[in-house]
């Protein structure tokens, strides 16, 4: 056995077996790829040794090396638990033995008697591969790094209910998902964690956003069409079925599609297969579907909006993500955790929030819930000069930056005032309606008195003379 004795600190290394014109090879190898460690074996045990002590992204067989039995050694690389492509080289011209070796898996076969240059292309070949798939995986890492399950915020009792619900689901890689919440929830994210923590690097992760496209581009989006299916198809495109395909197609806003597309949405998740806009080919279809609401899609169903049938299809794996006026014990570390990021972002003074704006903080109902938190924490982040986030500072960036969401809520302009038998004084409605809006708001004293069109010091007594609280 020969090895390299000036061995590179490369992660590329290349086995060769059979040391006959290693010269020759070797000149194409520094020529190829000049940061590389190569290691040389001339008996088959010898090549076994090397192969699991130095791993090799590449096999060079040399067919001209006596007693090397070439299909074994082929046929021992192949069980292998890391497929490594392999080169084979001669000078004998052997045509019929190249055929053989390429049907057995080979990525090539070259005669370097009559071109050289030949094997400098397909060393080139083979480690661009190598690279491109070395940077994909190292991409995924990074990405389920980022949205492994475990680095989402969230220590509430709820929170910890999802988080062991992901734990199974991850280990059911083609269950169909669907995930229940409020806008601003995070439900992307833990649709990204499903697949990041289940996917290798060339498996795709492809979304889409359903209630953001008419009925008929979102069919073509989805579906794909063929060439003259409609005015504008001037050539055949691939839908995201296909291009999700060994992978996830995560669908967002699920509850928003026509009753023409559920139809179709449908006979894929039932059928595993789909057909083109204008195109008479089933297409077989594998991935893993996500779907994402904010509706109430048995509510849908009962207005006739929503198919009961694809509902069950899509309601296999359910996982409902509580709003943030739910995680009070979470407020407070999500805040904690986007001023940390930021702070590092914007290389920004602030180390914290004081007392009063924990307070705030907990009080606010987050109608915007989780994004609405990310983006007032960004905005005081960028204008801060103190070290710590004020009271006014947070009241001030909620009033000015967002926006009223309450209307999203079914309940929100609603108000019920119970007036007992005996009757009721102006004073106790007064008292009533300030306590609502109050409590509305998050006590958010500047929007209440923009609401009740009161000064705030006027708002100041009435909370005095009223006794009134936030609640707990």
């Amino acid at each position: 056995m020969t090895q390299k004795d000036d061995a590179k600190n490369s992660d590329l290394n290349i086995l060769l077996y059979g040391t006959a014109c290693q010269k020759k090879i070797a000149s194409a190898l520094s020529l190829a790829e000049p940061d590389h460690n190569l290691y040389c074996a001339g008996a088959e045990d010898e090549a076994h040794a090397l192969y699991k002590s130095h791993p090799p992204q590449l096999v060079i067989i040399n067919f001209d090396e006596k007693n090397i039995r070439i299909f074994d050694f082929i046929d021992w690389l192949k069980n292998q638990d890391i497929e490594t492509p392999a080169i084979g080289v001669t000078e004998k011209n052997a045509l019929h033995i190249a055929v053989r070796a390429v049907k057995a898996g080979l990525f090539s076969v070259v005669d370097i008697a009559a071109d050289l240059f030949q094997l400098e292309k397909d060393i080139s070949a083979v480690v661009k591969q190598w690279r491109q798939k070395q940077q994909g995986q190292e991409l995924l890492d990074s990405r389920k790094s980022n949205y492994d399950f475990s680095k989402i915020v969230g220590a509430s009792p709820k929170m910890n209910k999802i988080f062991n619900l992901i734990s199974r689901m991850v280990q059911r890689k083609w269950a169909t998902v669907l995930i229940r919440g409020e806008t601003g929830t995070g439900k992307e994210l833990i649709a990204r964690s499903i697949h990041y923590n289940t996917c290798t690097s060339n498996e795709p992760f492809i979304e889409i956003n359903c209630s953001a496209l008419t009925e008929s581009l979102l069919e073509s989006e989805l579906f794909g069409h063929e060439k003259g299916a409609f005015t504008d198809a001037k050539t055949s495109k691939i839908g995201l079925f296909e291009l999700a395909q060994n992978g996830t197609l995560f669908l967002d806003e699920i509850g928003d599609i026509s009753i023409k597309v559920q139809v179709n949405l449908l006979k894929a998740l039932e059928e595993k297969t789909i057909r083109r806009v204008g195109g008479t080919r089933d297409i077989k279809i594998k991935a893993r579907i996500i779907t994402a609401t904010n509706r109430d899609l048995q509510a849908a169903i009962a207005k006739g909006e929503f198919r009961n049938d694809l509902y069950y299809r899509l309601n296999v794996l359910t996982i409902d993500v509580p709003p943030l006026r739910e995680r009070d014990d979470d407020v407070i570390l999500l805040a904690n955790h986007f001023l940390k990021n930021f702070v590092s972002e914007y290389e920004c003074p602030l180390q914290g929030f004081t007392p009063e704006a924990e307070q705030l903080l907990l009080r606010y109902q987050w109608p915007g819930n989780v994004r609405e938190l990310r983006h007032a924490i960004e905005r005081i982040t960028l204008l801060s000069d103190n070290t710590h986030v004020s009271f006014e500072e947070l009241e001030q960036t909620l009033e000015s930056e967002t926006p009223i969401i309450l209307s999203e809520f079914e309940d929100a302009k609603k108000f019920k005032l119970n007036i007992p038998p005996h009757g009721i004084t102006l004073e106790e409605v007064e008292k009533a309606v300030i306590l609502e809006i109050l409590n509305r708001y998050g006590w958010n004293k500047r929007r209440t008195c923009r609401t009740l069109k009161i000064s705030r010091p006027r708002l100041d007594r009435k909370i005095q003379l009223y006794k009134l609280s936030p609640p707990k």
